[in-house]
């Protein structure tokens, strides 16, 4: 009922340096390891060792799927990279997802040069916004507006594909906890967030040392609350530090504990003031201090304040 694809190969027993729930076309720990010069590793940076790496991919969308295992496979990563086509969630079964549709190379052939450049910037979004069980108001915005502005009907697609526990993925791949989480879900990582919690309940040893995930609304607009700063409050219960939120929020377990891990902690700093160790840091996306992030607020709300009485007097 909930079986799913399976690429890779995970070795069990293991603690994973990295999980990722939602791999996109760029963004992964994929691109960052085998891509990326060591310098703009900096989430990886925080693991504990850059030997023997391993990991664990989950991702709704098959092409993202497909494309990660080549990229694994091309730098010979495969056999400690377990890859799944799977949606994660507090229930077993199978979902929907949506996902947009490229448009043919024929029709591309018919865009001048300035509408091509709009069609890529649209869909440099749109590729990444596959959503669970129903539309987000997000991808229906950006769809609406790429259909507008090019007049043309892109295709949105509905598939099924398993819904699994956090429970499920760790029988599945054998992992045993993980250093790092990676969560960008469009709107489902709190609730991947809540499965993860259900399972360390009994298991704290397996809790991530660090934790991502994407808090820019999407949840909060799904759930019709704000989960997402509720989420943090339950994982601060759990012994987490949060470390910062803007479109991502960023949190670390307070019982972690390794070099490499304290060093990635000392480069969170305020770029106005150099604060270190002002958590919660803003992020907007620079890391600001909660005093200098005040004062950046404070700044653009009397500037929008200026601009608006020039109108009125206007």
């Amino acid at each position: 009922m909930s079986g799913a694809w399976q690429y890779g190969y995970f070795p069990a027993g293991r603690r994973a340096h990295v999980v990722q729930v939602g791999l996109g076309d760029n963004r992964t720990f994929l691109h960052d390891w085998f891509e990326s010069p060591p310098e703009l590793r900096w989430l990886l940076s925080s693991i504990s060792s850059h030997h023997d790496f391993c990991g664990v991919a989950v991702e709704p969308v098959w092409r993202h799927l497909e494309a990660a295992y080549h990229l694994a496979e091309s730098t010979g990563y495969a056999s400690n990279v377990a890859l799944i086509q799977a949606a994660l969630g507090q229930q077993l079964g199978r979902t929907a997802i949506y996902r947009v549709e490229e448009l043919p190379p024929e029709e591309l052939k018919g865009f001048n040069e300035a509408e091509l450049e709009e069609y890529e910037l649209q869909m440099s979004y749109l590729r990444n916004m596959s959503c669970v069980e129903e539309l987000s108001d997000w991808l229906q915005y950006r769809h609406h507006l790429l259909e507008e502005q090019l007049k043309v009907h892109v295709p949105i697609t509905q598939d099924v594909v398993p819904l699994w526990t956090w429970q499920r993925l760790v029988e599945e791949t054998g992992f045993v906890g993980c250093e790092v989480l990676l969560i960008d879900a469009e709107g489902f990582d709190v609730e991947i967030l809540r499965s993860l919690a259900e399972y360390c309940a009994d298991r704290v040893e397996e809790l991530p040392w660090v934790i991502q995930f994407e808090s820019n609304g999407l949840c909060n607009a799904r759930a019709g609350y704000d989960c997402e700063r509720e989420i943090v409050t339950e994982f601060e219960k759990l012994g987490y530090l949060l470390l910062g939120r803007g479109r991502d929020t960023y949190m670390v377990l307070k019982s972690a504990w390794s070099t490499s891990l304290q060093e990635w902690l000392s480069s969170w700093t305020c770029v106005e003031c150099d604060a270190k160790n002002s958590y919660p840091y803003t992020l907007m996306p620079e890391v600001l201090c909660q005093s200098c992030a005040d004062c950046v607020w404070k700044k653009r709300s009397s500037e929008s304040s200026d601009d608006s009485c020039e109108t009125t007097l206007t």
